[in-house]
């Protein structure tokens, strides 16, 4: 493996596993792009359950093997997994992938509104740079809020500043 990643994609898949019965269960994987923009598989584990505890594990594991600097991790929300992420590369940034939340914003929309809502982020995380992502989620916030409080505080909470 690499010792420098620009960015580290963490994220579990689930598979049915047969064991002494069949199961799901959490398959981590672990992608790495390197300063040439080529991506890479550094890894992948079956784990039973997904847990910080797991993802600690599969990241030492990938520092033992050679992974020694990463820049940006991007993964979910996860609870304790960016404390993990951070106990191992203390000085990369962490960004929550956009993916996971726009999935999660739109769980909780109602039918009707899903479409309207996913076309209101997009202007968000497409933006070219901060300021004009910034400036995006205030008109998201201005059309949503109401409707939305819990949504709009996430998007919110996860917005660099």
């Amino acid at each position: 493996l690499k010792k420098r990643y620009t960015a580290l994609f963490l994220d579990a898949l689930w598979i049915k596993v047969r064991r002494d019965t069949v199961e799901k269960e959490a398959v981590y994987i672990a992608m790495g792009i390197d300063e040439e923009g080529i991506r890479e598989i550094l890894g992948f584990y079956v784990c039973g359950r997904e847990s910080a505890t797991g993802w600690k594990d599969v990241l030492v594991d990938l520092y033992t093997r050679g992974v020694k600097e990463v820049l940006l991790g991007v993964f979910d929300g996860l609870s304790g997994l960016e404390d993990a992420f951070r106990d191992i590369y203390p000085k990369a940034d962490v960004q929550h992938c956009v993916i996971h939340q726009v999935r999660n914003s739109l769980k909780k929309v109602r039918k009707k509104d899903q479409f309207e809502l996913a076309e209101a982020l997009k202007p968000i995380y497409k933006a070219p740079n901060l300021d004009i992502a910034l400036h995006q989620f205030e008109t998201f916030k201005l059309e949503w809020e109401k409707r939305y409080p819990s949504i709009v505080r996430s998007w919110e909470d996860n917005l660099p500043t």
